[in-house]
């Protein structure tokens, strides 16, 4: 029974969770040296019926045809910058005292709904609002 359960779980998943992810980045810097990152790609457990935006065309391709979210986990650094139009925060705080200076710089982007479409050698990156 456990075990027919568990793969009622995985079916579901599957059918409904697979297409649609979480994104979400926060970095913070201090006197320009990366302290803090965090890097946030998770499918999402919950079906939502909204509309899609384009948001970028990238040149990757899944050729070994990995998982989305672990070739997504991958690839991390080259669709981050998909993302900054959305929803970004940025705080920055800077102390100068004579001969010294500290600055903290912190980028937020908040979480976002996407799909990821693969066609030939490109993905199509698009948010669901």
């Amino acid at each position: 029974m456990a075990r027919t359960f568990c793969v009622l779980i995985a079916f579901s998943q599957a059918l409904f969770c697979s297409e649609l992810f979480w994104f979400s980045y926060k970095i913070v810097t201090a006197n320009s040296l990366v302290v803090y990152e965090q890097k946030n790609i998770a499918s999402s457990m919950v079906p939502y019926e909204g509309k899609a935006e384009v948001l970028c065309t990238l040149k990757l391709s899944n050729s070994q045809n990995l998982p989305k979210e672990h070739f997504l986990k991958k690839n991390f650094d080259e669709i981050l910058p998909c993302f900054y139009p959305l929803s970004t925060h940025l705080n920055s705080r800077s102390e100068q005292y004579l001969k010294h200076g500290r600055d903290r710089v912190e980028l937020v982007i908040e979480p976002v709904r996407f799909t990821v479409d693969f066609k030939d050698e490109f993905a199509t990156i698009k948010t669901v609002r």
